[in-house]
């Protein structure tokens, strides 16, 4: 850049001189051979197909299995009693979707699926709900299922002064009224899991899962969704047991 480095050849005023350091004579340095030196060995040993974990990954990984061993394990009941207690609650989130079929001269049927459900998973949904209804006597070689469809809310944003949990209710009564009126159905078979606490009969009736409906006029009969069953199918046993007294209620209409 320029710029020449200057050396001074004589003492600058005021400054200071170097102190005077004395070296050794390198005469008496012994050099030293590296084969001499012993170098410890460290006993390694590798996993052939296994990844080095770093510790971080390893303490985390070990804390959230210890995490795991101190929580009970939860049983298929257990399971279906939390949701079954969680499930309609006053709540601004209230969300579930029908699917409602007259499926005879004298069913219908009503059952909940999930929002985010494929349609594979509708598919089965559908397969599984023909084998039920096949098992129940109804003819289904010619059944065409072309479903009317419930979804809650009905807008986003939709808000009433009785409560979530009121209005879902009061809308849903109102669907199936006028799916009664339409149809004249005697029995609805309803397939459910979130919605049951909005069709559950009262405390008086015997048998709060099946019985005669005042508000539509005919026999109400709730039990496990399908999608429930598909995720366990030892539902099915419990499902079926549920549908006996529909079972003889079509079976004397024949």
């Amino acid at each position: 850049m320029g710029i020449d480095i200057y050396y001074p050849r004589v003492n600058l005023p005021g400054a200071k001189l170097s102190p005077a350091y004395e070296f050794g004579n390198d005469d008496d340095l012994q050099p030293v051979e590296i084969s001499q030196i012993k170098i410890p060995e460290v006993e390694r040993q590798v996993v052939h197909g296994e990844k080095l974990k770093s510790p971080v990954n390893r303490l985390a990984k070990s804390s959230l299995n210890r995490k795991d061993e101190d929580k009970p394990a939860v049983t298929l009941e257990e399971t279906l009693v939390i949701k079954s207690d969680s499930s309609i609650e006053e709540s601004s989130d209230l969300r579930f979707a029908l699917r409602y079929y007259k499926v005879s001269e004298t069913v219908a049927v009503l059952y909940e699926y999930p929002l985010q459900q494929s349609s594979n998973a509708a598919q089965e949904s559908e397969v599984l709900l023909k084998n039920i209804l096949g098992a129940l006597g109804i003819n289904v070689d010619e059944l065409q299922l072309n479903p009317e469809s419930f979804i809650w809310p009905l807008a986003e944003g939709f808000t009433s002064n009785a409560g979530d949990t009121v209005a879902a209710k009061q809308a849903l009564q109102g669907f199936l009224l006028r799916c009664g009126q339409k149809d004249g159905f005697q029995n609805l078979l309803v397939f459910a899991g979130l919605i049951d606490d909005l069709l559950i009969g009262p405390d008086s009736e015997k048998d709060r899962r099946d019985f005669k409906s005042q508000n539509f006029d005919c026999f109400l009969t709730l039990t496990h969704s399908l999608h429930s069953m598909l995720s366990f199918p030892q539902l099915k046993k419990d499902v079926w047991h549920q549908l006996q007294a529909l079972y003889s209620r079509i079976q004397e209409n024949k």
